[in-house]
């Protein structure tokens, strides 16, 4: 409804098809978006207690960015649900929606406020001053944090199929985030963007080094996720990367309150789907 609350939803998992390639194959991705995409929307519809287009007001729909190639399975089939109803196709933004659910979710979040992004392919530090209007204070000059997440993880040999960060994260809990002390990126520039690609390559000298030079992600099933050391590096990143994310959004803080944004009522949204690491 237009005022947040959610009367029915539906997921259907890819990460058992994926698992086997170590990452997601768009071609198959498609294929089962396309074979789940009408049982889906269905079972949202019957938890909402759907009786039939009076009901609607419109049917809003993500068109990117994204995959395009599984992007255009939903919305032709948002696209005829619409016309077939007669009601409003909306075509929504990915990251917006990110970074505006929070004013659904909560009424006191207005504009602006300062918006952290953090998603697979997405990193950034913006002011959202109004629906459509975002400025941009910095973003990565390289890889985003979930690349780097997912790059790290294959790099231990861990299963990406659903994403490197939760096989990593479950890693990483059981780790020193001491034991290798990786460096913390950017501290010399004074500004907000970010970059992961260092790091990412001190990691994987690490691997090697620890490995004896035979790479993980090139040993056929030779994983390392009971081994004390693998969870060490994995601890290791994710403090380091989580450290980094941390620091440059207190600078994009400090930045926002000497340009004295938003009076006394101001609000962090953290958003997307990195946005829920734990370090």
């Amino acid at each position: 409804r237009s005022d947040g609350v959610i009367l029915g939803e539906a997921l259907v998992s890819q990460k058992d098809l994926h698992e086997v390639y170590g990452g997601v194959v768009p071609g198959i991705a498609r294929d089962a978006h396309q074979r789940a995409i009408k049982s889906v929307v269905g079972d949202a519809l019957q938890q909402a207690e759907y009786r039939g287009y009076k009901n609607l007001a419109g049917v809003g729909c993500t068109v990117g960015p994204g995959l395009e190639i599984c992007l255009r399975v939903g919305f032709h089939e948002a696209r005829d649900f619409a016309s077939s109803h007669q009601v409003p196709f909306v075509g929504i933004n990915h990251l917006e929606a990110h970074a505006l659910v929070a004013r659904a979710c909560n009424s006191s979040v207005s504009f602006p406020f300062l918006l952290l992004l953090v998603s697979g392919g997405h990193c950034q530090l913006l002011v959202a001053r109004d629906v459509g209007k975002f400025e941009m204070l910095g973003g990565t000059l390289d890889d985003a944090l979930g690349e780097a997440y997912d790059k790290v993880a294959r790099l231990l040999g861990l299963p990406v199929g659903g994403g490197g960060g939760p096989a990593l994260e479950k890693l990483a809990r059981n780790g020193n985030p001491s034991e290798f002390p990786f460096t913390v990126p950017m501290r010399k520039h004074k500004d907000c963007n970010f970059s992961f690609a260092g790091l990412k390559t001190a990691v994987r000298l690490t691997v090697e080094e620890q490995l004896r030079g035979a790479l993980i992600s090139e040993r056929q099933g030779n994983q390392i996720l009971d081994s004390s050391v693998g969870a060490h590096i994995a601890a290791s990143f994710q403090h380091v990367a989580l450290t980094h994310l941390l620091e440059r959004t207190r600078r994009a803080m400090e930045r926002c309150e000497v340009e004295d944004w938003g009076g006394s009522n101001r609000h962090l949204v953290v958003a997307g789907g990195g946005g829920g690491k734990k370090g």
